[in-house]
């Protein structure tokens, strides 16, 4: 006697018969794999920010406090912390809503940061500083990869 495919469980009224239970535990131990994936990837990305926000402190004479401060501060102040968004959002590729995250601020306030860097870049005194901030950027985001070929 041969038996139907419907006898065999392959059809169903409610359509074709479930994954065996063994590829649940798969499914949560991917999820958990992409969860500790995102978590050091959102690590690194905190590492960079602080990295930049070091370099940005050193290159215009200014304390960290003076960079992570609340309100807008003085001038020089707002101009370096938006050198540092600009910095954050081009060359480590962060959206907008990733770095205000990273700088406390909303992505809007990010978005003229990057508007105001671009315009002062005309200043040859600003540019140079922004280059050397971007090409030590540059180096951080090439950093893992070269990590991963030792």
């Amino acid at each position: 006697m041969t038996t139907s495919p419907r006898s065999q469980g392959e059809f169903r009224a409610d359509g074709p018969r479930s994954a065996p239970t063994g590829t649940a535990i798969g499914t949560g131990a991917r999820r958990r794999r992409d969860r500790r994936r995102r978590m050091r990837e959102s690590e690194v990305v905190a590492a960079r920010c602080r990295c930049l926000e070091a370099v940005v402190v050193q290159a215009f004479g200014l304390s960290p406090a003076d960079l992570r401060r609340g309100s807008r501060g003085e001038a020089p102040v707002a101009f370096a912390r938006q050198v540092a968004m600009y910095v954050a959002h081009v060359w480590l590729a962060l959206s907008l809503s990733e770095v205000g995250r990273r700088f406390d601020r909303d992505r809007t306030t990010v978005a003229h940061a990057c508007r105001v860097v671009e315009d002062r870049r005309d200043d040859p005194r600003v540019d140079r500083v922004v280059a050397t901030i971007e090409s030590a950027a540059d180096l951080w985001r090439r950093l893992p990869r070269d990590l991963e070929d030792v």
